[in-house]
Order: C-alpha cells, then sequence, then structure tokens
C-alpha cells in the first residue's frame, strides 16, 4: 500500500535527482584567468611581433573559453582555456628565444666591427714609415 509518506520521499528522491542529473560542472573561472594571465605575459614579451601566429591561436582560443563559459559549457571552457594557455606560453617562449638570437646576432656584429677596427689598427701601427736619413756630405 501506498502512503503519504512513501509518496513525499519518493517525490523528494525525484527531485534531489533532478537537482544532481542538471547539475553541470563549475565555470573553470581559474583556468579562464590563468589562460589570459598567460595571454597578457605574451604580448607582453612582444609576441605580436615575434611569434604573431601562436599568439593569435592562443587569443581565439581564449575568446572560444570565454564564449563557452557565457553558454554555460563547463568542459568546452575549460578545455579550450587550457589550450589557449599552452599556446600563450609558446607565444611567450618563442618571442624571448627570437630576442635572444637577435641581440646575439648584434653582439656578434659588434665584435666583428671590433676586430676589424683592432686589425686596421694594428696593421698600421706595425708598419713604421722610415725616417729620411741625413746624407752625408
Amino acid at each position: 500500500m501506498i502512503t503519504v509518506n512513501g509518496i513525499r520521499n519518493a517525490l523528494w528522491c525525484a527531485i534531489a535527482f533532478g537537482i544532481v542529473a542538471c547539475a553541470s560542472a563549475p565555470m573553470p573561472t581559474d583556468k579562464l584567468a590563468v589562460a589570459k594571465t598567460a595571454v597578457d605575459r605574451a604580448e607582453q614579451a612582444q609576441a605580436a611581433q615575434f611569434a604573431q601566429v601562436e599568439l593569435t591561436s592562443a587569443r581565439n582560443k581564449l575568446a572560444a573559453a570565454q564564449a563557452a563559459a557565457d553558454k554555460h559549457d563547463a568542459d568546452v571552457a575549460a578545455r579550450m582555456a587550457d589550450q589557449a594557455e599552452v599556446d600563450a606560453q609558446l607565444a611567450e617562449y618563442t618571442a624571448r628565444a627570437k630576442q635572444q638570437e637577435q641581440l646575439v646576432e648584434q653582439m656578434d656584429a659588434g665584435l666583428r666591427d671590433l676586430r676589424h677596427e683592432a686589425e686596421r689598427n694594428s696593421s698600421g701601427a706595425g708598419a713604421v714609415t722610415p725616417q729620411p736619413q741625413p746624407q752625408p756630405q
């Protein structure tokens, strides 16, 4: 026999099950913040100049992550935020590496110039022009 308490308990269980079933994963706000910080760091490292493709990819994935979060799709938002962070890190490290390469090239050019200058000075100083000797009369 069905009792009022049994119906009430069944109803509460159904409501609880419905809440649990409809509940989605929490929005990955921390992952979005980390990805945004990574993109900001890449921009500060001049990735727009030295790693434009990687930076563009990171920006696009961050925008996709934010759009997914706005649609309450936590799984896609988290995945895209993770990808945006990795792309931003790649952009930052690529930009820093290219800047270091430029610095090395500039230093090498400076050293070459110094060597040429030193060689020019030493060859000019080493060639002593003979002084005219007085002729005996």
